[in-house]
């Protein structure tokens, strides 16, 4: 079961930020003023952070016994036995990725009027972020199905990107 909890946690949370990005990346204004913050993206993106921490909460209590000592030496050992590399560090790209979306959140929530008119270089900043932190959980560290579902997605998104940067007003219009 806790297996299912913490695996089944992000698999579903990174499921809806790429419904969140394909939304935006496909949207007529993702990052301009022109685009209201639709209240099911809004709840969509919500929920996928509120499901994000719900999977730190359950890897933190059933694989590291509320210990961020343990969370570090995992991370040290998996990306030994990944990359070849012992680099517990990695365990603080992840505490910024799920700060950097509940803040995110946070300010979708109390300021929809500022969060829709940020400047278009910090959208990408963020999600340039999330997305390359998503892709080493869904693709590098992963394996089975979370990788063979996580690689054509990434596929997806860099596609749909490349067709959007494409366009004459690339990200803002």
């Amino acid at each position: 079961m806790d297996d299912v909890l913490v695996r089944g946690t992000v698999q579903l949370a990174m499921l809806l930020y790429l419904v969140c990005l394909v939304r935006w990346i496909i949207s007529p204004a993702v990052t301009s003023g022109q685009e209201k913050a639709l209240p099911a993206q809004r709840i969509t993106w919500t929920i996928g952070c509120l499901i994000f921490l719900a999977h730190v909460a359950a890897a933190f209590h059933y694989r590291h016994d509320w210990s961020h000592q343990l969370a570090y030496q995992f991370t040290a050992r998996d990306t030994l036995e990944t990359v070849g590399i012992k680099f517990g560090a990695g365990i603080y790209f992840s505490y910024t990725f799920a700060l950097l979306w509940c803040l995110d959140v946070v300010w979708m929530w109390i300021g929809p009027a500022s969060h829709r008119q940020r400047p278009s270089w910090s959208w990408i900043l963020l999600h340039g972020y999330l997305l390359a932190i998503a892709a080493n959980g869904a693709v590098v560290f992963a394996s089975g199905p979370t990788r063979w579902i996580g690689a054509p997605a990434l596929l997806l998104l860099a596609v749909l990107l490349i067709v959007r940067l494409r366009r004459p007003h690339g990200l803002t219009a």
